[in-house]
């Protein structure tokens, strides 16, 4: 790495993979030097794919999981870039099914009218949300006979005029109470709005603490997740093959890809170039203190930081990620208020594989069921048999227990000391090797992974799984993962933009924060689609045909004469 390379990318997600293959393709730039940077050992960031020994078809997903495609009638709306780039890469893909497929008695598919709600103590179903008399909150009386998604329409109604919704520059414009709509906080404008009821209503059903957070309330107001009646979908193998697919190409095109390294300092020479420290990590599996393994990825002892020398710098990185970088331009006033311009939104997800999919008996097949117990969300992920290449008769079924953001995270973080769960091997499957180069002949149901699920949570969110769905009790799960997003260098699982940002102005001015230094910052986090791949490639994008005046994409060429549709600003 003594040569001075062309550009730097640092980060191993999809926005850095993204970035890196776009440079070095047939639209990128000829005979540019490109590396990459990433602080482990794994490409993909947010997107985390693991599999279960016995479900080697179910895609257990502790990130990202899945994105909305174009509609039938506009191939630019929803989440064009992903969806395509999903297509070009040859990479298959699903639905991914909110409910149950069967017809119901009129013909349509079911879908999530029989899933649960277990509200304050009391289940009703999803289709029952609209019903007055088993909602279990005390609603005002125009309230009542409203949905979650009914809730957030009829706030949108009251306060912003139908002819303010169709841009982002509108809504900027929209004033509300006298002052900017961009001013407030959404649980601020809520509690001017709705009833407290109500807005626990929204919070509770809703399953995201996200879909309600104090965020700023042009980007909230809009929101409309409670429903899913968007179709979504799903790469088949799990979502990470994108990054890592992404990654290969780059890397066959000429990219140096560099694991196990962290940018620790960004300086510039006498000659205007940039030096970045580069300190050698390792992942290495450890064992807890009461057992149990895991990968943990640290600096490497003994080992001296060395120099790179870059004339360009993407850093394709969450908030918490840039932060951890030292830069003396992170101290200006502006280049400071610009990066914690976002809120870092704590996420949590646990999933427990069973021996057989119980929940069927209750009629859920797919999708969600929602609490206000600390699981929150609970997903039915699939039975192995019942996948394109399952093992017929094998039962074996994957139960995303909890998924859960924000207020309910630090409940589960109450439970990560303690003796691991270590689970059981169902006869006849073989095992994850104790070892990465093992036989595994003997090894472990549990998946290696970045975080060790304790029997404390196991447990907990089994009793919580069985009073959701009104049971006394079923077999136990035979293996369980977990992830917690808050620990660096991630910070969190997503971002949204705080209260009393023009962020429309803001995104376009962070995309380079200093205009004298050619580093340039691009991913979900300063995005119009916060949380979402879409988001990253769209910011991407953008750095890559303003700032290295890269052609539009060829994968998204009939969508050109929409281009700042498909971008955003």
């Amino acid at each position: 790495m003594s040569d001075i390379l062309d550009i730097a990318i640092v980060g191993g997600g999809v926005t850095g993979t993204y970035c890196a293959w776009r440079l070095t393709g047939d639209q990128g730039i000829t005979g540019a030097k490109v590396a990459m940077f990433e602080y482990s050992d794994r490409i993909g960031g947010r997107l985390y794919t693991k599999t279960i020994p016995g479900m080697p078809n179910i895609a257990a997903e502790l990130g990202g999981m899945r994105y909305i495609p174009p509609s039938e009638d506009n191939d630019a709306s929803n989440q064009p870039m992903v969806s395509n780039l999903i297509d070009a890469l040859g990479l298959p893909s699903h639905i991914f099914l909110m409910g149950n497929p069967k017809p119901g008695p009129d013909g349509q598919p079911i879908g999530e009218k029989d899933n649960i709600f277990f509200l304050r103590g009391k289940h009703l179903k999803m289709k029952e949300q609209s019903d007055p008399d088993k909602v279990p909150y005390n609603l005002s009386w125009n309230e009542r006979g409203k949905s979650v998604n009914d809730l957030q329409v009829f706030a949108f109604d009251l306060l912003v005029p139908k002819n303010k919704r169709n841009s982002l520059d509108a809504l900027m414009e929209t004033t509300v109470f006298g002052h900017p709509l961009y001013t407030y906080g959404f649980w601020n404008l809520m509690s001017q709005t709705l009833s407290s009821e109500a807005y626990q209503f929204m919070k509770d059903a809703g399953g995201y603490d996200a879909n309600v957070a104090n965020a700023n309330a042009v980007a909230q107001l809009p929101a409309t997740e409670y429903a899913n009646t968007s179709g979504f979908k799903a790469i088949t193998g799990g979502y990470q093959r994108l990054p890592l697919t992404l990654a290969e190409k780059a890397a066959a095109q000429g990219t140096d890809i560099h694991m196990n390294r962290r940018i620790s300092r960004i300086e510039r020479d006498q000659d205007g170039l940039y030096l970045l420290t580069v300190v050698e990590t390792e992942t290495k599996l450890v064992y807890a203190d009461l057992g149990g393994l895991r990968e943990v990825t640290k600096d490497k002892e003994g080992m001296e930081p060395s120099i790179v020398k870059a004339k360009d710098i993407i850093l394709a990185l969450p908030r918490r990620s840039l932060e951890l970088i030292e830069w003396v331009e992170w101290k200006q006033p502006d280049v400071k208020a610009m990066v914690s311009s976002v809120l870092i939104q704590d996420a949590f997800k646990l999933l427990l594989a069973y021996d057989y999919p119980w929940w069927e008996a209750q009629g859920l097949v797919a999708g969600r069921s929602i609490t206000d117990l600390p699981v929150r969300q609970i997903y039915y992920f699939g039975t192995e048999e019942d996948q394109p290449h399952g093992e017929k008769g094998n039962t074996r079924s994957l139960l995303m227990a909890s998924y859960n953001d924000i207020t309910t995270v630090p409940f589960w973080k109450g439970l990560e000391k303690g003796a691991p769960f270590l689970g059981r091997l169902p006869e006849g499957v073989k095992g994850v090797a104790k070892e990465k180069s093992g036989s595994g002949e003997e090894g472990t149901p549990i998946p290696l992974a970045e975080c060790i699920a304790t029997d404390a949570m196991v447990s907990s969110a089994h009793s919580q799984i069985l009073a959701v769905h009104g049971l006394v009790d079923v077999d136990k799960p035979y293996s369980a993962i977990y992830h917690d997003w808050s620990g660096d260098p991630y910070g969190g699982g997503w971002h949204e933009w705080k209260a009393g940002f023009r962020y429309d102005k803001l995104m376009p001015a962070i995309r380079q924060p200093v205009l004298k230094d050619r580093v340039f910052i691009c991913g979900e986090a300063y995005s119009n689609n916060q949380g979402w791949v879409e988001g990253c490639l769209q910011t991407a994008e953008h750095v890559l045909l303003e700032k290295f005046n890269l052609p539009w994409p060829a994968y998204l060429a009939h969508l050109k004469d929409s281009q700042a549709e498909v971008l955003g600003p």
